[in-house]
């Protein structure tokens, strides 16, 4: 059996810490990834919220609303 010498000590504890920053900045790595995801649906949300809002995206719906009509009272009678 060999015998831990003060140097394999402080070997050891050089490699524990290395190993725990390590863990920390994969940690890190994986919260910043998350939050630019958050970040990222947050700006797509904003920018559809933009796009409905439009005067374009109404006069749309206000032109397409009889079709959606008749299309969702086509689809009723076709089911019963």
């Amino acid at each position: 059996m060999t015998e831990i010498t003060p140097n394999d000590a402080i070997d050891y504890e050089r490699d524990a810490r290395q190993l725990a920053l390590v863990d920390r900045i994969i940690g890190l790595e994986a919260q910043v990834a998350h939050l630019r995801s958050v970040n990222t649906s947050q700006a797509l949300r904003e920018q559809l919220n933009e796009v409905k809002s439009s005067t374009t995206w109404k006069a749309g719906r206000l032109v397409l609303a009889p079709a959606l009509a008749l299309k969702r009272l086509m689809g009723r009678t076709a089911a019963k």
